[in-house]
């Protein structure tokens, strides 16, 4: 019974500071306009769920807003990378449009193919952003983990759609159970420097 107990109580701890960690999020990225509050609330939550799985509990909002400070710039930077190759690739998207038949489907698909690549690789930059690193390393990086581990990618993936199921189901769950799920699944998926050497 003392087992189940200490589940229970495990269980319930967790799903607390997820729901604090995603109102942290909403809130940071708020304080940055919106869109440019987006990139640094996500690699200061990284950070502070990093902090947590290590068994550490140092003070939510003052490390939260530390970490936002410092990735502000080079976490924007990713944001603004990302952003224009989205519009790009919605440019392409559209000049598809004037195909038809097989074309139509092979440029469509490879477009989309292309856009989930990027957006996976910007949030796989959220880890080494929230250590400090600079853009241009933190892209690499997160190039690094997106061609080393196609498994994890996929478990990834599977987990995304499982959350976007229970948000369909429950929409009561998405101001506190959303982006911190997807980026909890980054932190256990994916590795960070030393430790990505060695895949799985």
């Amino acid at each position: 019974m003392k087992g189940t107990g200490n589940l229970i109580y495990l269980v319930c701890d967790w799903l607390m500071r997820l729901a604090i960690l995603n109102v942290l999020w909403i809130t940071f990225t708020l304080m940055g306009g919106g869109v440019f509050g987006i990139f640094p609330a996500s690699a200061a939550c990284v950070a502070l769920l990093k902090e947590w799985i290590a068994d550490r509990r140092p003070h939510p909002v003052a490390f939260y807003w530390n970490i936002y400070k410092r990735s502000f710039l080079s976490a924007n930077v990713v944001f603004l990378c990302t952003f224009v190759l989205m519009i790009l690739l919605g440019f392409n998207i559209y000049t598809s449009l004037q195909f038809t038949g097989v074309w139509f489907y092979l440029f469509f698909s490879g477009t989309v193919f292309l856009g989930a690549g990027v957006l996976m690789t910007a949030i796989l930059t959220f880890n080494p952003l929230s250590q400090g690193m600079m853009a241009v390393e933190a892209l690499k990086n997160a190039i690094h983990l997106l061609l080393l581990y196609p498994g994890r990618l996929l478990s990834f993936i599977a987990g995304f759609a499982l959350l976007l199921v229970c948000i369909r189901f429950i929409p009561g769950i998405l101001p506190l159970y959303s982006v911190n799920i997807i980026l909890l699944l980054t932190v256990l998926l994916f590795p960070f420097q030393q430790e990505a050497q060695k895949p799985v």
